[in-house]
């Protein structure tokens, strides 16, 4: 059961790039053990609003309040072809102060790629990496953690392997904020969906049904109304 206690609160977070606003006045909080959904159209303010949270981009205004580490997992995976699988663990794992004791391999083998573990990424495939990407972002074992569309280029059964992950960070007390076009497979492991409108956070509430219709007509709703 999530916990009462926020662990990531965003309290009024304004980003801008040039004079255009792309993330406006945004407040939100996020209990450890739970996981929310974060949906909208292309250019409203997801991603951006995610690296501002993981500390990769600059917020203009507000602030945001952490309870321990960040971790998160962005659209592009940004790790080194030349490396095998477990040589970039490692290589992280090292940038966060980690010893190689074996954390690599339970988080390679957890993410279904133990059997890939000794070759280069070079020849990965988009799923494959992002399962890599999941796997890095949690080295740290973070308190809370931000994925950025985790599910892209994963086939059914990669896809169920990192449903299983989110229960499993959730059920630990994690806290976790998921920007996402799957929303089918998403709405089985959150409770709450937010829905962001030209840079706004328009609505933030408990998920109006497990089906996709409901989740995108209330966004649709929610453009309508200009809110």
């Amino acid at each position: 059961m999530a916990s009462s206690e926020p662990a990531v609160r965003v309290h009024e977070v304004s980003r801008r790039f040039g004079y255009r606003w792309v993330v406006r006045n945004v407040s939100m909080d996020i209990a450890s053990g739970e996981a929310v959904m974060l949906v909208g159209g292309n250019g409203a303010g997801k991603t951006t609003l995610l690296r501002v949270m993981a500390g990769l981009l600059k917020a203009h205004k507000g602030r945001i309040d952490y309870r321990g580490m960040v971790g998160m997992v962005a659209h592009h995976t940004m790790m080194y072809d030349a490396l095998t699988a477990r040589e970039n663990l490692v290589f992280f794992g090292r940038l966060h102060g980690l010893r190689d004791d074996g954390r690599a391999d339970r988080l390679l083998e957890r993410l279904g790629l133990g059997h890939v573990s000794g070759e280069r990424i070079a020849t990965f495939s988009r799923g494959m990496l992002q399962r890599l990407a999941i796997a890095r972002a949690l080295l740290h074992e973070p308190d809370v953690l931000l994925l950025d569309e985790p599910l892209t280029g994963l086939d059914d059964a990669a896809s169920q392997i990192v449903l299983a992950v989110i229960a499993e960070l959730k059920a630990r007390g994690a806290a976790l904020l998921i920007a996402t076009h799957q929303l089918i497979e998403l709405a089985s492991v959150t409770a709450r969906v937010g829905y962001m409108v030209s840079g706004r956070l328009a609505a933030l509430e408990p998920l109006p049904g497990p089906d996709a219709g409901a989740i995108v007509s209330r966004y649709r709703d929610l453009v309508a109304s200009g809110v």
